[in-house]
């Protein structure tokens, strides 16, 4: 064994021994789902995925593109396209995906080691580009729309793993962290296709991780908000909770729990603990990996639960379900289908 290998294996020993993990509770029941009247929200009529790739990287066992897909009908406030990287298996067979949400601002250097990581293993992955399409500051003063913009374009994307026939579509992850992990809670609640997800750093409510967390853009653009509309943090809370209507909060307790992993860590003030843990509550308790670390400092991480998230994908993937992670009568988008 090189000294390098060996010396990643003791760190990642070692720090696994620091992480508690905790499974869902045996008594975990299937919960009802989410109200029609607010699923017919995200009904869109089925319409042709106009993509484009671009070849960039070829490795032994899979091939790295960009990508982008045309936003379609139904963005109609934003047709820009979706951008995104997308690695691409180079056997013969259908693989599953695993679709990846960057952190704030589409940084995905931080999300290429889990990418590498699950195409080695025999996953496609498609990383989505998260770059606003307008300012925090803007989203801030009106979130509801911009939230349930964001969740119809990365439904796009699992539209457009659909028409490839070199895909299993019905074997979707969903993996994100930090402000990925939010957009990735979204996606699995409110799209039946997704089959698993792991959801890393997140918590509710929204209004409150956004008004305490201290991220900097975040803070920046809450302290402007609070100028520019005269609120203290407790009104602003206040009218942040009156504006959004998709929140974590309210989409957990509909949530398939027995399909999601959770990863929490112990000091992070950015998604600050007290709403992971509120979060985790709300979902009943799904299995859940949590750190003693903060929120940056959970990148010491990076190897242990690359491998944890993985070996939950492949576990989630080999099991029989009757719904992914969300849960959603069959009958609410009938009316638009085409």
């Amino acid at each position: 064994m090189q000294l390098r290998t060996l010396f990643i294996v003791v760190v990642v020993c070692t720090l696994s021994a620091c992480a508690s993990n905790e499974a869902l509770p045996d008594n975990y029941q299937t919960p009802a789902p989410l109200p029609d009247a607010y699923l017919k929200l995200f009904c869109y009529p089925a319409v042709p995925v106009q993509s484009k790739l671009t070849l960039v990287k070829e490795k032994k066992s899979y091939r790295v593109f960009m990508g982008a897909i045309e936003a379609g009908p139904v963005d109609l406030d934003d047709d820009t396209p979706i951008t995104f990287e997308f690695y691409e298996q180079n056997g013969s067979g259908r693989s599953p995906v695993v679709v990846i949400m960057p952190i704030l601002n589409g940084q995905k250097d931080l999300m290429r080691p889990f990418a590498k990581h699950f195409a080695r293993k025999g996953y496609a992955v498609v990383i989505i580009d998260t770059v606003q399409r307008r300012t925090l500051l803007q989203d801030l003063k009106d979130p509801e729309p911009a939230i349930q913009r964001s969740i119809q374009r990365h439904r796009l994307v699992i539209d457009w793993i659909e028409s490839r026939s070199d895909i299993d579509a019905g074997r979707v992850a969903v993996f994100g962290a930090s402000l990925g992990a939010f957009n990735a809670l979204f996606l699995a609640a409110l799209d039946e296709r997704v089959s698993a997800a792991a959801l890393a750093l997140v918590g509710g409510s929204l209004p409150d991780v956004l008004v305490v967390s201290n991220e900097r853009r975040v803070g920046e653009a809450i302290s402007q908000a609070k100028k520019e509309l005269s609120l203290d943090d407790e009104a602003l809370i206040a009218y942040l909770e009156e504006k959004i209507v998709t929140d974590p909060l309210m989409l957990a307790p509909h949530m398939n729990a027995a399909r999601v992993l959770l990863v929490q860590a112990k000091r992070d003030k950015t998604v600050p603990f007290p709403r992971q843990i509120e979060l985790r509550e709300a979902m009943a308790r799904p299995e859940t990996i949590t750190l003693p670390t903060g929120h940056v400092t959970a990148a010491a991480y990076l190897f242990y639960l690359r491998s944890r998230v993985a070996r939950f994908f492949d576990r989630k993937m080999a099991e029989e379900s009757a719904h992914g992670t969300a849960i959603i009568p069959a009958s609410a988008c009938e009316e638009v289908k085409t």
